[in-house]
C-alpha cells in the first residue's frame, strides 16, 4: 500500500478541542455499544472508531461502564427533550398523551441503535437508574392532566403510572422493532389505546 493510501485509511488523530473529542468518543460509543452490545464492544474498537486513544477513552471515563454511562445520559436526554417538547405543544388530555407516544415511536423509527444502546444488552446500573428516571419524567407529564377538580393529586397512583408505561413502553417498543411488518400509526394507536385504558384504571382503583 503507497504512503496516500495508508494516510487516507489511518485515523484522524490530530489534536482537537476537549469537546470535540469527547463528543467524538461519544458517538462511536453510541455506535459500537447500539450495534455490538455492552459486553461484546470493546474500548479498543471504540477507540479505533473515533480517532482517539484508548488511553484517553480511560482518561475521560474512567471505565468502559463509565463511557456506556455517559452515552446512555446524552441518548436519553435526546429522547426525553423531545417528549418534553411535544408534551408542552400539545392540548392537555389524550392529544398530549397521543403526541408523547408518537414521538417516542419516531425516536424509535429513527434512532433505532440509540434505542439498543438504552435497552438492548446493558449495564443494568445504567438501565435501572433511568428507568426511574424516566418513570419520574412521566408521572410528570400524566399529573398535569389527572389532577382532580377540587386540586387532590393521588401521587402514589400517578407514580405507579410512570413505572407502568415506562417498563409496557419498552416492551412494546422490542415487539415493534422486530416485528417490521407492522405499520407505526398501528403500533401507536394500539399502544395508545392500552395505555389510556391502564391510566383510566388505575386512578379508578
Amino acid at each position: 500500500m503507497n504512503r496516500v493510501a495508508t494516510a487516507a485509511a489511518a485515523p484522524d488523530r490530530r489534536r482537537l478541542p476537549r469537546g470535540e473529542r469527547e463528543e467524538r468518543m461519544l458517538d462511536a460509543g453510541e455506535r459500537i455499544f447500539g450495534r455490538r452490545g455492552f459486553r461484546s464492544a470493546s474500548m479498543e474498537e471504540i477507540a479505533d472508531a473515533s480517532g482517539i486513544t484508548k488511553a484517553l477513552l480511560y482518561q475521560y471515563f474512567g471505565s468502559k461502564e463509565g463511557l456506556y454511562e455517559a452515552c446512555v445520559e446524552r441518548a436519553r436526554a435526546r429522547l426525553f427533550d423531545r417528549l418534553e417538547y411535544e408534551a408542552e405543544s400539545a392540548s392537555p388530555g389524550r392529544d398530549r398523551l397521543r403526541a408523547v407516544i408518537a414521538a417516542y415511536f419516531e425516536f424509535l423509527d429513527e434512532q433505532r441503535s440509540s434505542w439498543w444502546l438504552l435497552y438492548g444488552d446493558a449495564s443494568m446500573n445504567a438501565v435501572n437508574d433511568m428507568r426511574r428516571r424516566n418513570a419520574e419524567v412521566i408521572a410528570s407529564l400524566i399529573a398535569r392532566d389527572v389532577e382532580g377538580a377540587d386540586g387532590h393529586l393521588d401521587e402514589e397512583a400517578v407514580e405507579l403510572l410512570g413505572h407502568l408505561i415506562v417498563g409496557s413502553g419498552e416492551q412494546v417498543a422490542r415487539w415493534w422493532l422486530e416485528r417490521p411488518g407492522i405499520p407505526k400509526e398501528q403500533a401507536i394507536e394500539r399502544f395508545l389505546a392500552a395505555t389510556e385504558a391502564a391510566i383510566g384504571s388505575v386512578l379508578r382503583a
